[in-house]
């Protein structure tokens, strides 16, 4: 059961809470609000927006004596939006309604979800919608309000299952370098001085001495404990994926920011490596696992530039790539932004240089397979099919108009700059002893010689 009581201790926050999906909270709880109605919570900018409750905790300014409703903090889950928007208020910041609260009111929408869930999501394969459903139960509260790490912080979007203890806390303080984690600032100060790292454990395969970044190339099999500490750091902010225990089988690599004290992470993407058997688990094909640009790093054309890197290292291993699926609402878009400004290039250069393309032709030069190419193009409206047969927009004005839609492009990746081999499995073969056959006529040779 994910109801949790208890008190706060070592900076935990709030002293008990509990789960009231299924239950009413004022039934529960003396004094709470109730959870049966939707209410209006109002944020910062002073708009207002409509949620529904979903947990609540003794306030931290509670003092004992009898409790009311001001005496808790909500969860609240905002109508519509994404979970990563989920968050604890205030009683001061909640405006109650009469509105009953009503499941059937968004079945459509859940039963749509689990259907394409259970049919793509490579999370769940293999799991039934109960499964799916107690996994949403088990994660639906984060327990990390927020982050340090380095000298930046920011909030959490989801429930990361850091281990034990770790929990209902305000902060969790993560080292930028080794990315082990602690609860309170004077611990992670200590730690700094020790930690002998500046930056991330493995080969650095690329740099960029004018915008300052690197490519930290990071083996989950000879770093178990620092790929530990990235799944549990991406899973604050991912909510599509599954946190592998065993890190063996996958590749990290960690886009960095430098500077004269090292080399600070701001993102990274992961790939699955080709085991010893030549098996994999993700289909081949797939160039890029989980992707993750830390919210204090966002909007610096990072995203891209990652999405960039994972197709330059495809080209290099002579493949076409494509991401694994579920993608995120933001992956989504990120992917959907960088394929599209991809494709309108290639265009726009057949054109000037008056030359026919086809689909083909297009995913050969750009490594994008011809699934997310049709995708792409469907998408931007930039595809008909007639008779058979299919057209793509050449119009160069209307191309440039979609192209400056989707944002400015990555800082260009230098490909002369990448010093990385494809990692290949060490294949165990097994060498058996040659023994030469006798050969009469030969032996007869040398005894004619002799005579």
């Amino acid at each position: 059961m994910f109801a949790k009581k208890g008190k706060a201790k070592n900076g935990k926050i709030g002293s008990e809470f509990v789960d009231g999906e299924k239950k009413d909270l004022a039934e529960t709880f003396e004094g709470s609000l109730t959870n049966k109605y939707y209410i209006y919570v109002t944020l910062k900018d002073s708009s207002q927006r409509k949620a529904k409750i979903l947990s609540c905790r003794l306030s931290k300014s509670y003092n004992g004596g009898k409790k009311t409703d001001s005496s808790y903090d909500y969860y609240v889950h905002f109508i519509d939006l994404d979970r990563r928007n989920d968050c604890w208020v205030t009683r001061r910041q909640i405006q109650p309604t009469t509105e009953l609260y009503s499941e059937q009111k968004h079945h459509g929408k859940g039963a749509a979800i689990k259907k394409i869930e259970t049919e793509e999501n490579h999370e769940h394969e293999g799991c039934n919608e109960e499964d799916i459903e107690r996994h949403r139960e088990a994660t639906k509260i984060k327990t990390i309000e927020k982050i340090k790490i380095g000298k930046l912080s920011c909030d959490t979007w989801y429930y990361s299952p850091y281990p034990k203890g770790f929990h209902n806390i305000e902060y969790l303080y993560i080292c930028e370098f080794c990315l082990n984690f602690f609860l309170t600032q004077s611990e992670m100060d200590r730690h700094s001085k020790r930690c002998l790292h500046k930056h991330p454990p493995g080969e650095e395969i690329y740099r960029d001495e004018d915008n300052k970044v690197s490519m930290f190339e990071v083996d989950g099999k000879k770093n178990k404990v620092y790929g530990e500490n990235l799944a549990y750091l991406a899973k604050l902010f991912l909510d599509h994926k599954t946190l592998w225990r065993d890190m063996e089988p996958f590749i990290f690599y960690v886009l960095c920011e430098n500077d004269e004290e090292g080399s600070h992470i701001v993102g990274y993407f992961s790939k699955e490596k080709s085991q010893d058997d030549g098996k994999q688990r993700t289909p081949e094909g797939q160039n890029l696992s989980c992707i993750l640009v830390l919210p204090c790093h966002q909007r610096k054309g990072y995203g891209k530039f990652l999405i960039s890197f994972s197709y330059q290292l495809s080209i290099i291993e002579g493949k076409l790539g494509t991401p694994e699926r579920p993608l995120s609402d933001l992956g989504k878009a990120s992917y959907l932004s960088w394929w599209t400004q991809r494709i309108i290039e290639y265009i726009n250069q057949m054109v000037e240089n008056d030359k026919d393309f086809s689909l083909k032709s297009l995913s050969q030069t750009t490594g994008i397979i011809e699934k997310d190419i049709l995708w792409t193009l469907e998408q931007k409206k930039l595809i008909k099919y007639y008779q058979g047969d299919i057209i793509i927009c050449t119009d160069q004005k209307k191309l440039q108009q979609i192209y400056d839609e989707c944002g400015k492009r990555e800082f260009k990746i230098h490909s002369q700059d990448i010093h990385w081999v494809p990692h290949k499995p060490k294949w165990i073969a097994v060498e058996e002893p040659v023994y030469p056959k006798y050969n009469p006529t030969l032996h007869f040779c040398y005894q004619d010689q002799y005579n």
